[in-house]
């Protein structure tokens, strides 16, 4: 399996794909096998692959990529990937990243923008004090990021975090399925512990009006765990920025609207 070393650890990462070079960066507990597993896989063989060289890799510490026993930043996260851009030798990249990816993302524009074409970001904020928390209200029971949570309790805490009640109802089998996938290759708690800490303490705000890179906002109206008013602010902040709202849609706009999301990647990379 193909692996790097970069900042000393081992990232692994895989090529699908021909033509321009797209990064996909995941979001907080997202690996490629998960990626992989899931019902992305083939609608981005469908729609991605055909158009775009598109490199999937697991973050440190997270999938098969290596982990060491200390805390990092999201900035870490994007060192990381910058390096593997280099040593794959893409030249200029566009990017993919949703929620922590959107995060990693925004670190990549405004440190690297020499090495970015284009940027998507979707169901992300610039971090606080800028950013628009969520409700209390939408958490309810013990917080499932401790010990002694077994994965399914985990998962099942997230499933209405992330999709809308209609989205559940609508799609048992598909829920099923995510829930399946994540039983099966469960995140480590102390991964989770190291992803949220970092996630808190982002902050792109001051930065981003800085970036000159053409970016495309994504994000469902019905987020619950990152309000879509974090969309707007991150619109008002980047100068080449459009934005796209998905009506019905909460915080996986990937899985809940996959062709009108993805048909509006490839009409602002393309």
């Amino acid at each position: 399996m193909p692996k790097i070393n970069i900042n000393d650890i081992n990232i692994y990462y895989e090529l699908h794909g021909e033509g321009k070079p797209l990064v996909c960066i995941m979001g907080q507990g997202g690996t490629v096998k998960h990626f992989k597993s899931s019902i992305l896989f083939s609608e981005f063989r469908k729609y991605m692959f055909k158009e775009f060289k598109t490199l999937l890799y697991d973050n440190r510490g997270i999938g098969q990529t290596d982990d060491i026993d200390k805390q990092y930043s999201i900035k870490t996260l994007a060192d990381d990937i910058t390096r593997l851009i280099d040593r794959l030798n893409l030249g200029k990249v566009n990017l993919l990243g949703f929620s922590m990816g959107g995060m990693i993302t925004q670190e990549l524009m405004i440190n690297y923008p020499e090495k970015i074409e284009k940027a998507v970001i979707g169901s992300t904020h610039c971090g606080r004090p800028k950013s628009i928390m969520p409700s209390k209200e939408i958490f309810s029971g013990p917080p499932p990021f401790q010990e002694g949570v077994i994965p399914e309790d985990r998962i099942k805490y997230q499933i209405p975090l992330v999709y809308t009640k209609d989205f559940i109802k609508n799609n048992p089998d598909i829920i099923e399925t995510l829930i399946q996938n994540y039983i099966s290759r469960p995140i480590p708690l102390k991964v989770y512990q190291k992803q949220i800490n970092a996630v808190l303490r982002f902050k792109s705000y001051k930065k981003l009006p800085l970036v000159q890179i053409p970016t495309l906002i994504l994000h469902g109206k019905d987020d619950l765990l990152v309000p879509p008013q974090n969309a707007e602010i991150l619109f008002n902040l980047l100068p080449r920025a459009k934005l796209k709202i998905f009506e019905n849609c909460g915080h996986a706009i990937l899985i809940e609207q996959t062709e009108a999301v993805m048909n509006a990647i490839l009409e602002f990379l393309v």
